[in-house]
């Protein structure tokens, strides 16, 4: 509904509601006679509640007014039906359908009176978040009257309660008690707009009795696990590396270009062949991608036109037939092929595909469910972006980053040729679609945030089988960013394409800049998750940096090791014998700061002034094999295996013939500092 003239009569009525409940609740009311009620009512009754529905509707349906919210919200998310809750007194019912109109159309009246404010500059509510609310405090309301029904009688309740203000606070504190669905925001929110002075003043006529819901004995609370918000390194890591490894395999078995060549690194010599280890090749691709075309009902004068029917696929009366397929490769050819194996594998390089996507995007699932395959790919001033459509809050930063585009970098650029490789079996249009192929006449739709983790999900079983990482979509994001404050912190790289998404970004917004516009790893990082997101991601970050650096327990090595452990053992000794532990030790040193001197392969001590190499050039140099001064933990060791494998890369490449001696030496003082750190090194 656009806020016109026409919302201000819509509220002047709702505002009148307050003289019409005072008059119904005067115990020697007549309804029949009093004219001046029975007119009120029918002009409430007639007002325009949304496009489609009118006050006096059971239900009210908010879609056409929110043409642009995502797939996974059009629809029920934008319907309310009040005849669902049976319990709940008509005139009740009147009032919260009146509440929830004053929401929609005065949210900056609500927005300040939330218990959860999740950005101060919010002035807006969507609707199916109004709507998300409404629903669970109906929800209650039907718990609490019926519970009010059983205990004094149906007829007593429905004549007698007419208002929500004549509920006491222990009418609502019983029913949290036998409410089955669980305490959650949306009902904490809901209470607070029956609470708002704005309700009292032009719907109630009076305020609803005071409490808080929150002290409320309740059968169920929602805790968010704030523990599974983000990826742990370790998981991070094997996650891109196994992902990059599957995308890369697929693509040069398609023969096609592949971009990112850091992958390679990622490679060692006993990295599985997964296509040709389940019997793809470009020849049995084609095959089997007939097969599937002809199989879902696709003409063979479409599939043979656009991408041609092997002979192998015809049997003797020119017909296609799978079986005689195999046969022909697996006896014939030699082939190790069947259908099951290679529909497993292409659905699993389809789904580490989207998850490189996600994770290097960190575009939401609404954002993730709606990009074109035929449109994503677009090019600004020798910067490719990905294009797709922002439904949440588009208050993005500068120049348009975020904003229905995402810088592409080489690994994304992959991902996406992968998928669109793998349409031609799918016959969709949409990179986050069902690994299905669709029928000709079938309508596709885009996918809703459960089958986008659900798909995701399956990537992240064969790369970590042993290990419940309580993935959700959203850990993507969140993960994104708090690599991005790691390495604003200090900490080590853990994947080279994080340097080059920063690099690509600071590049995009520069772009006819008189000046460099940069904004760092943190900048990006802030852009990507709501402010109180960014505090706590931000601060784990540094509390990383802490425990790496200053936890008393920790594992250092180097000639100032033993006397830098026990200066914290003697610290934290002393601060736990106050009573503090030591996750609050680590919390207030993080808020402080911290004095060692993080120089990126090891930690500095730079107070040994006999030490005839100092100044300190760091580097390779800072590390205890070369530098009494140098102190290095597990924290170190990513930089050191990163240095190692990309070195060993390099050792037989021709063109660093030149520095083959300098490589070797690099290798071995890598492997030196890997192993003190008690780390394997494999020295094929």
């Amino acid at each position: 509904m656009d806020r016109q003239p026409q919302y201000l009569s819509i509220l002047s009525t709702i505002a009148q509601l307050k003289r019409y409940k005072s008059n119904i609740l005067n115990a020697g009311y007549n309804r029949a006679v009093n004219k001046d009620n029975a007119l009120y009512l029918n002009e409430l009754l007639k007002l325009p509640a949304s496009e489609t529905s009118l006050f006096s509707d059971t239900e009210w349906d908010f879609n056409i007014e929110n043409p642009n919210v995502s797939p996974s919200i059009r629809g029920s998310k934008l319907r309310i039906n009040f005849a669902k809750y049976k319990n709940v007194p008509t005139e009740v019912t009147i009032e919260i359908k009146c509440i929830l109109l004053a929401v929609l159309l005065t949210p900056e009246v609500f927005i300040n009176n939330r218990k959860k404010a999740k950005k101060k500059t919010t002035n807006k509510l969507a609707a199916n978040t109004v709507l998300a609310h409404m629903k669970s405090g109906l929800r209650f309301l039907e718990t609490l009257f019926r519970h009010l029904k059983t205990k004094l009688g149906h007829e007593h309740i429905e004549k007698t309660y007419l208002s929500l203000t004549q509920l006491q606070a222990d009418d609502y504190r019983e029913a949290a008690k036998a409410h089955k669905s669980t305490y959650n925001d949306d009902l904490r929110q809901f209470f607070s707009y029956i609470q708002n002075p704005y309700t009292s003043e032009h719907i109630f006529g009076k305020s609803v009795p005071a409490f808080d819901s929150d002290q409320f004995t309740w059968e169920s609370r929602y805790k968010k696990q704030v523990s599974t918000q983000v990826l742990p390194n370790w998981a991070f890591d094997q996650l891109v590396r196994a992902a990059s490894l599957l995308v890369h395999d697929f693509l040069i078995t398609m023969e096609e270009e592949v971009l990112d060549s850091y992958v390679s690194r990622y490679s060692q010599i006993n990295t599985p062949k997964y296509c040709k280890d389940v019997g793809l090749t470009q020849y049995t691709f084609k095959l089997y991608r007939a097969f599937r075309l002809l199989n879902a009902g696709y003409a063979e004068k479409f599939v043979d036109s656009k991408y041609g029917i092997p002979n192998e696929l015809r049997n003797s009366k020119g017909k296609y037939n799978f079986k005689d397929m195999t046969f022909f490769l697996n006896e014939r050819q030699g082939c190790s092929f069947s259908l099951s194996s290679a529909y497993e594998h292409l659905a699993l390089v389809t789904c580490a595909a989207k998850y490189l996507i996600g994770q290097y995007t960190g575009m939401r699932p609404s954002e993730l469910a709606v990009i074109d395959l035929n449109t994503c790919l677009i090019e600004e001033n020798g910067i490719k972006l990905l294009r797709s459509h922002v439904f949440k809050g588009k208050d993005s930063f500068s120049k348009g980053l975020f904003d229905d585009k995402w810088v592409v970098i080489p690994i994304i650029e992959d991902a996406i040729n992968a998928i669109r490789i793998l349409s031609s079996i799918t016959q969709r249009g949409l990179a986050f679609s069902s690994i299905q192929t669709k029928k000709p006449e079938e309508t596709e739709k885009p996918q809703n945030s459960v089958m986008i983790c659900h798909q995701i999900k399956i990537f992240i079983r064969h790369a970590l089988p042993n290990d419940d990482l309580g993935f959700n979509n959203y850990m993507m994001r969140h993960t994104l960013a708090y690599q991005l404050y790691r390495l604003e912190a200090g900490l080590p790289l853990i994947s080279f394409q994080l340097k080059h998404l920063v690099n690509t970004v600071d590049k995009f917004l520069s772009r006819g800049s008189t000046s460099d516009v940069t904004m760092g790893y943190g900048g990006i990082a802030d852009s990507l998750v709501e402010s109180q997101t960014a505090q706590r991601l931000r601060k784990q970050s540094e509390i990383e940096v802490i425990k790496a650096t200053a936890d008393p327990d920790g594992n250092y090595l180097g000639g100032k090791a033993i006397e830098h452990k026990e200066r914290l053992r003697i610290a934290f000794k002393g601060y736990m014998a106050s009573g503090y532990s030591k996750d609050e030790i680590f919390e207030a040193m993080a808020d402080q700061g911290l004095g060692v001197i993080n120089v990126g392969l090891g930690y500095c001590y730079g107070s040994d002034s006999t030490n005839t190499d100092l100044p300190c050039i760091g580097s390779l140099r800072c590390n205890p094999n070369r530098c009494s001064n140098a102190i290095v933990s597990e924290a170190n060791a990513p930089y050191w295996r990163e240095i190692y494998n990309t070195n060993r890369a390099n050792l037989n490449n021709p063109t660093y013939q030149d520095n083959y001696e300098q490589i070797q030496e690099v290798i071995s003082e890598a492997k030196q500092v890997l192993e003190l750190l008690g780390h394997s090194v494999d020295d094929e």
